[in-house]
């Protein structure tokens, strides 16, 4: 069965960052604001790109402009500014980092969630996005978490297939049952997907299949720079990688309460890519 690759390799992503660099004109360069210099960056025209001696920092040349970039090209230096592209905002602060960059503002990126194929549980106002791979039992843990909290929530759960050819096949099934766009079809890969029941679904890879979804879904991972699954973004922005203690605590961004048993140093609560 030939089935998508795993969460692709950064030079993989190298068009995909290419898209997200400007073409910035040397005669008519616009004001430095964080707006129009953001906003500057999301369209292309790059002379040359260099990696540097410097973890996760490329160098990328625009005509007679040089920006520097993130290797996920969220985050340039460009006209002695700090720029999160993704957002269209200047972080100049300490503060900012945690307000800015250490958050994921789906509201402010053209991403549409259902472009992703995504799965929806619950009918609340805050939308939560969650990438699971189907047979992670941490993701499963969160599955079973979410369900008291549909009527707060609506969450959104994107199928990444991380955990070998097993997970590969279980996840291009259920994307090409989902593509068929029957709500019959759906709702069962919902359940499937909510007791983690595969039993029964075929072996064969699909002869007809519309894969883009899924493929979106794998590239979207691996810009957001997903170290495992479960991973979750919430309303606001936060985002946790594993199974949070608690779902709905960490939701209202309130602490988790401290178990009485101590944990082991080998615990982990997320699936990571062998």
């Amino acid at each position: 069965m030939k089935c998508p690759r795993p969460i692709p390799s950064r030079l993989a992503l190298l068009p995909l960052l290419c898209s997200m660099v400007a073409a910035v004109s040397a005669d008519d360069a616009p004001p430095l604001s964080p707006a129009n210099i953001a906003a500057s960056l999301l369209s292309v025209n790059i002379d040359g790109m260099q990696d540097l001696p410097i973890t996760g920092l490329k160098m990328v040349k625009t005509g007679d402009k040089v920006v520097f970039m993130s290797n996920n090209g969220r985050f340039a230096f460009y006209g002695g500014k700090l720029l999160d592209v993704w957002t269209q905002q200047e972080i100049k602060d300490l503060p900012d980092i945690d307000r800015i960059a250490k958050r994921i503002d789906l509201s402010r990126m053209k991403l549409n969630i259902d472009d992703l194929g995504a799965v929806t549980v619950g009918h609340g106002k805050g939308i939560v996005l969650v990438f699971i791979d189907p047979r992670c039992p941490y993701c499963a843990k969160v599955m079973k978490d979410l369900q008291t909290l549909q009527a707060r929530y609506t969450f959104k759960l994107v199928m990444v297939p991380i955990l070998g050819q097993e997970s590969q096949t279980v996840v291009v099934q259920l994307a090409c049952q989902l593509a068929s766009g029957d709500q019959t079809i759906r709702d069962a890969v919902r359940q499937r997907l909510l007791t983690q029941n595969y039993a029964g679904l075929p072996t064969d890879n699909p002869s007809h299949c519309n894969k883009a979804p899924l493929q979106k879904a794998i590239v979207t991972a691996k810009l957001f720079g997903l170290p495992g699954v479960p991973f979750l973004i919430a309303p606001d922005g936060r985002t946790h990688s594993g199974a949070p203690e608690a779902l709905a605590d960490w939701l209202d961004n309130q602490p988790a309460v401290l178990s009485a048993q101590p944990k082991k140093d080998n615990e982990v609560k997320s699936e990571k890519k062998p």
